[in-house]
Formats: structure tokens, sequence, C-alpha cells
């Protein structure tokens, strides 16, 4: 039941930023990430599970939180229990990711914002 800060790298040479909340266990949430103004996002999720889950959860003022949904059509919640990655549906201000069940010990929890620059004249 720790909150796991995050780390974020904003040195990449593709303009993105990776942000990282490493060694995730039982009950863990990370630290809250602003998410910049447009933005692409994907999360990846790794590590030792041992029937953990892992949610990616999104709020728009920091303090109500809400799991997001995977794009695909399907309206299916960011809720996982082995590694992937996944794209977002919503964009909200803020994401975290959080643990519960099982008996992971080492989930590690990466997301890449990448900018989406839009041409305002043509």
């Amino acid at each position: 039941m720790a909150t796991i800060t995050s780390t974020a790298d904003r040195n990449t040479s593709a303009g993105s930023i990776i942000v990282t909340w490493a060694a995730m266990a039982n009950a863990d949430t990370g630290t809250a990430f602003q998410v910049p103004s447009a933005a692409n996002l994907t999360f990846q999720h790794s590590g030792t599970f041992g029937g953990a889950t892992i949610v990616l959860q999104g709020s728009n003022d920091g303090t109500s939180w809400a799991t997001l949904t995977q794009t695909g059509g399907s309206n299916v919640a960011f809720s996982y229990t082995t590694a992937g990655i996944h794209c977002p549906v919503e964009m909200p201000v803020y994401v975290r990711p959080v643990t519960s069940g099982g008996t992971g010990t080492a989930i590690d929890a990466v997301l890449v914002c990448r900018a989406v620059y839009q041409k305002t004249s043509y």
C-alpha cells in the first residue's frame, strides 16, 4: 500500500516524455502525472504480476479518479493481469497506475506521451 513516485525522461530523441512507475506491488498507487496538452498516450505494463491487477486511471481535477478505457471501440477498461501495451481513449489532465490483489512484487508501469503537432495554417 505504497505511493510509487514516477520518474520522467523528457530528453528522448523522439520528442516524447517517458514516465515510469517502477516495482509496484499489491495495492500500490502511482503518483499522478500531468499529461501535456495535445499528446498521444501509450501505456505499457510488465513484470511479476502474481495474480495482481494493474489499472490506468485518469482525472481532470487530480481528486476524482476513474479507470480509463482502451482504444478499439469495445470500451474495455484498462485492467490487466499480464504484461501488455495499450492506448487509452480518454485524454484526462492527470493519469496514474494503481495495482490490486495478487502477490505482485515488481510490476513496472511505463507511459509514453508523444506531442501531437497540429498545422495551424494551410
